[in-house]
């Protein structure tokens, strides 16, 4: 796979090594079964969502050092995926991607898990409320409140991670700590992150046909659906507009072929005029939010690892 890792800077180059028959396969499975319904002429929001719980019908593989237990924080569902042996001073909040309006944390156990046990870590997926039942600002309410809660546990040491929109809330969430006072996650991962709701061109254009699971054909319906009335250029729902000071060590993987690229390539400038420590790494050829095929790809497997990796360092697990 052999990204360009890019510290304290963006760079939009990356390596050309084409995608493993893997990675491929599960590129036109994305294509069969969400691409083709993002982009239907008329948008049905409930086949939408099956679509995206029929990556359960695929293999789900677990790790066996990790425990899974269902709960509650502050009445939102959540799972804590719990390697052995972690310590509980630190946890990882994960919140998924699926546009706002769409993904369970079921769907992305896979993910959770085995990021789990490739930091070390406890991994904290939250069920966090879904547009257009419960538009901005639940779903940031409902990240905040649980980051608010995890620490209150006891927890010392926080990471975000989140991947597509739920990259989009992961950045969202530490702006409003900062606003609000309260103390920074020690990092941030996101992942395919969506950080502009208001932008319409750059690779949202020139990537449209290469993207293999998001299609932009209804992605105003569905900004307009978690946005409400407030503006989409507004800095809590599209953070790469904000004035990013003070955020923590932040980690970004995208593929080229996204046609959110840009908006990785953004965010990773805006941090590095914001002197964030900063590391963009870049993929050729790879589908929107690879990781989550975990561990059915050598890529995802990959990228799963060098993301634990870079949150153990900082929240001083082992890797």
């Amino acid at each position: 796979m052999n990204p360009v890792a890019e510290p304290d800077r963006a760079s939009p180059d990356a390596t050309r090594r084409s995608p493993s028959l893997a990675t491929r396969l599960t590129a036109l499975a994305s294509r069969l079964m969400i691409r083709r319904v993002m982009a239907a002429s008329t948008l049905d929001l409930a086949r939408l969502r099956r679509a995206m719980r029929a990556r359960r019908s695929l293999p789900a593989f677990l790790p066996r050092s990790v425990v899974v237990e269902r709960t509650t924080l502050g009445g939102v569902a959540v799972e804590w995926c719990r390697p052995r042996g972690a310590d509980p001073a630190g946890a990882i909040l994960y919140l998924h991607g699926g546009a706002y309006v769409a993904g369970r944390i079921e769907d992305f156990r896979p993910f959770a898990t085995w990021l789990a046990h490739q930091s070390g870590i406890a991994v904290c997926s939250l069920a966090y409320r879904l547009a257009p039942e419960h538009p901005f600002p639940a779903a940031l309410d409902d990240a905040l409140a649980a980051v608010r809660t995890i620490r209150a546990q006891g927890v010392a040491h926080l990471a975000l991670v989140g991947d597509s929109a739920g990259g989009g809330l992961a950045l969202a969430t530490t702006l409003a700590l900062r606003e609000a006072g309260d103390a920074l996650p020690a990092a941030l991962a996101v992942l395919s992150p969506l950080t502009d709701m208001a932008a319409t061109d750059g690779t949202r254009r020139t990537n449209a046909m290469r993207d293999d699971v998001l299609s932009l054909r209804h992605a105003e319906t569905f900004a307009r659906w978690y946005a409400g009335a407030i503006p989409l250029d507004a800095p809590l729902l599209s953070p790469v507009r904000a004035d990013l000071a003070g955020f923590p060590p932040t980690l970004i993987h995208v593929s080229d072929a996204e046609v959110l690229f840009d908006d990785a390539l953004r965010l990773a400038e805006r941090l590095r005029v914001a002197a964030v420590p900063t590391t963009l790494e870049v993929f050729h050829g790879l589908p929107h939010d690879w990781h989550v095929s975990v561990p059915l790809t050598p890529e995802s497997r990959e990228g799963v690892q060098r993301v634990g990796r870079f949150l153990a360092e900082r929240l001083g697990a082992r890797a």
